[in-house]
């Protein structure tokens, strides 16, 4: 089984790698690709009609006499989503376009006019397909035309940019309370949300007005599309107690489309927008196998949040359908508008059960620590137990630097309980630790190892300041005894060394301990 999952992760690897360079290639590419013309701002627009073929097969015609109209730096505003075309000022060629390789299908080109009088001359485009917008005007009023037409696309991008911001914060806040492993939940989701912001930003080519260039806004659009399944799938594994061979199947295909696609692209065979119809049978695939799983979870421990899931999954197939509709029959019109509007419902049926999920995790989290501590805690003296001292042995057996082990035992304790019940013994190990803790909280740590013993744990420290430490516990000891009916008296033994093992230290002390007692019997003392 270890060696199953071992490959598992080695195949896992190998896909990401290969997909990230695949990603990194098409992105250099995409950088030395050469940047459309974009002029500077400046007003009035003339849209520009299809005025039908001169012939049967011949490409169509756009055509408009310009009106009179003063514009300080007009441009003439093509948006041909990868069909060639050729413009013509009064006959005369001025631009002419054929696809490229990292051609954004949204992407606007802008093609500058001469600025003398252009009145009363005829604009003319031609093209094979009528699916062009031709626009000519000044370049300020262009700008603000498309700003105003894109929009919703707009505020959908920054909307998932801030939810995503959000989300990531609420993963950092909740790091310290439940651990970072266990918020692998949220920050999927983040990543999830961030990518669709991205992949609606550049895939409406609205970023082209802060010179952002095609080539680049279609290498991160197509990316940040294909990526968004891998995110998804990964959120789902998160939650699960056991992983899903169904939904690792799935990220590795998904994985191998990224790779498959960016080689492709790599080679000039076929662009990565061409490859589109897979990766959408491949999410469509996706989004079955999860709404799969999430009927199995109607029936476990999961119920609640699949339920709350199954309604996001559903808003989100139907806007998914409406978004293919029209993708490939209706025109690409509407298509970013139908997949933000599925995509945030998802995003906010998730966000609940993240939450939700991520407050239940809180819950245990602080109740392991409280048990944790409980464990660790003498109850009586609120002293670290003997488990917290083997805990510690276990985690870290070697004691830092110069350092001392001090162990106490308490004398007297039987005759305590004898003669004065076993409340006043209670009451005098109590006071034992309050003393030895007055003494030595701020020098290392403080245990009671059990009954009527206790030890202390010293790092870097001298034996002068131990010695000294003895003397104010002492001290302590001794005030403490000026208002008790039944004094308190401490058999005291230690050991010093430099970077010491702690068993070897405590036996050591141990010692020196029983040694001490044996003395302090020899001289008179009841014990």
């Amino acid at each position: 089984m270890l060696k199953t999952r071992h490959d598992s992760v080695l195949i896992s690897c190998f896909l990401i790698v290969l997909a990230l360079a695949g990603f990194f290639v098409i992105f250099f590419l995409a950088l030395r690709s050469p940047t459309p013309f974009q002029p500077e701002l400046h007003q009035q627009l003339v849209q520009i009609e299809p005025v039908g073929p001169t012939e049967s097969g011949a490409d169509t015609i756009y055509q408009e006499t310009l009106p009179d109209y003063r514009w300080s730096q007009p441009v003439c505003a093509v948006t041909a989503r990868r069909t060639p075309y050729s413009v013509y000022l009064d006959g005369v060629l001025l631009h002419e376009y054929t696809p490229g390789a990292f051609d954004h299908g949204g992407m606007i080109h802008w093609i500058s006019l001469p600025e003398t009088e252009l009145a009363g001359r005829v604009l003319t485009v031609s093209a094979p397909s009528e699916g062009l917008t031709v626009l000519a005007g000044d370049y300020s009023d262009l700008i603000l035309r498309y700003r105003n037409a894109n929009a919703v696309t707009l505020i959908f991008s920054g909307l998932f940019l801030l939810l995503g911001i959000l989300i990531g914060l609420l993963s950092l806040g909740a790091r310290a309370a439940i651990g970072a492993k266990r918020l692998r939940t949220l920050r999927y989701l983040s990543a999830l949300v961030v990518h669709v912001s991205l992949w609606i930003s550049m895939d409406s080519a609205v970023l082209q007005m802060v010179r952002i260039s095609g080539p680049i806004m279609y290498v991160l659009a197509m990316y940040a599309f294909m990526a968004m399944p891998l995110f998804m799938i990964q959120f789902y594994r998160s939650m699960m107690d056991e992983d899903s061979r169904l939904l690792r199947l799935i990220y590795r295909l998904q994985m191998l489309n990224l790779c498959i696609c960016g080689l492709l692209q790599i080679l000039g065979v076929a662009q990565l927008h061409e490859m589109l119809p897979l990766t959408h049978v491949l999410m469509i695939v996706t989004l079955l196998s999860l709404l799969r799983l999430l009927v199995s979870w109607l029936h476990s421990k999961f119920r609640r949040e699949a339920r709350l899931m199954l309604s996001g999954f559903g808003a989100l197939g139907f806007c998914c359908a409406a978004g293919f509709l029209d993708y490939y029959l209706w025109g690409k019109r509407l298509y970013l508008i139908y997949f933000s509007v599925g995509i945030l419902l998802l995003v906010v049926s998730l966000l609940a059960v993240s939450i939700g999920y991520v407050y239940q995790e809180m819950v245990k989290s602080s109740q392991m620590r409280y048990y944790q501590k409980m464990a660790n805690t003498d109850l009586m003296t609120q002293l670290d137990s003997r488990t917290a001292f083997e805990e510690r042995v276990r985690q870290s057996p070697i004691l830092n630097g110069l350092c001392a082990c001090i162990v106490l035992d308490i004398n007297n304790l039987k005759q305590a309980n004898d003669t004065m019940g076993h409340s006043a013994g209670d009451e005098l190990i109590c006071t034992a630790a309050e003393c030895i803790l007055s003494v030595f909280e701020s020098l290392g740590r403080c245990y009671r190892m059990g009954g009527d013993e206790f030890a202390v744990l010293l790092q870097n420290i001298t034996e002068s300041q131990v010695n000294r430490a003895l003397s104010e516990l002492e001290l302590c000891i001794s005030r403490r005894n000026l208002t008790r009916s039944f004094p308190l008296s401490l058999a005291v033994g230690h050991a010093m060394g430099q970077d010491a093992p702690i068993e070897q230290m405590f036996r050591e002390a141990d010692a020196n301990m029983y040694r001490n007692k044996s003395q302090m019997k020899c001289h008179g003392m009841e014990l």
